[in-house]
């Protein structure tokens, strides 16, 4: 039988270009459907939907009669039980004195976690672009940190986007591709097509109109090389 009348969630979630296949891949694993594809110049924006789910109206109307009968049945146990509770006074518990608290909160220790810098992987911009694009995202995860050595181009389109960062571009794949830095445009102040430089750059996440997605990559440290 088909299902007629379903309703639909839509959502839209913008990436770096070149990346789409990974984000496509993860919202697909998480239910959503694809619908649709918008290429922009260096970022694109993908349309997907999934089925609303159905209020179980059924359970929501079982679980509030139960909660009366329960409000019921605690009624009455406290009527039958309130002449006892009054003729035999409650128990009263002593609450510790302010400077028994005080001193139990000064007496105890203050442990500071210990905090280290991930291992830097060396890795070539080729190769880092094709795990950000693989659907498992080849093991790949937020806070990880990579040594890669490239050149610069497409200076054109370096720009401060949405999220407020400065972008360059390196190229990839022979300049069929690009990948995308967030750096500090202080840095970039020098650099121009063709200028060839060695990075370490953070895998981590931004917000674009609200959606947060991963998989930006951001410079920790730049030195020019040529």
């Amino acid at each position: 039988m088909t299902v007629t009348n379903v309703r639909y969630e839509t959502r839209t979630a913008k990436t770096v270009r070149g990346m789409e296949a990974r984000t496509r891949a993860k919202l697909e694993k998480e239910g959503w459907e694809f619908v649709s594809q918008t290429q922009g110049t260096v970022r694109s924006e993908l349309t997907f939907r999934r089925p609303k789910a159905e209020i179980p109206w059924k359970l929501i109307g079982l679980g509030g009669s139960l909660l009366v009968l329960l409000v019921a049945v605690l009624l009455i146990i406290n009527a039958l039980g309130g002449g006892d509770n009054q003729s035999k006074g409650a128990e009263t518990i002593p609450s510790p004195a302010p400077s028994q608290i005080a001193t139990n909160e000064a007496s105890a220790p203050t442990v500071a976690p210990a905090t280290a810098a991930p291992a830097v992987t060396d890795i070539t911009v080729d190769e880092l672009l094709d795990q950000l694009n693989s659907p498992s995202f080849s093991g790949i995860k937020v806070g990880d940190w990579f040594r890669l050595s490239g050149e610069l181009f497409m200076a054109d389109l370096w720009t401060t986007g949405v999220t407020g960062e400065f972008t360059v571009m390196l190229k990839a794949q022979g300049g069929a591709q690009d990948l995308s830095v967030f750096v500090n445009k202080a840095d970039a102040a020098e650099w121009q097509d063709g200028t060839k430089v060695q990075m370490i750059v953070e895998i981590g996440e931004a917000t674009i109109d609200g959606e947060t997605t991963d998989g930006w990559l951001r410079a920790l440290s730049v030195e020019t090389v040529t």
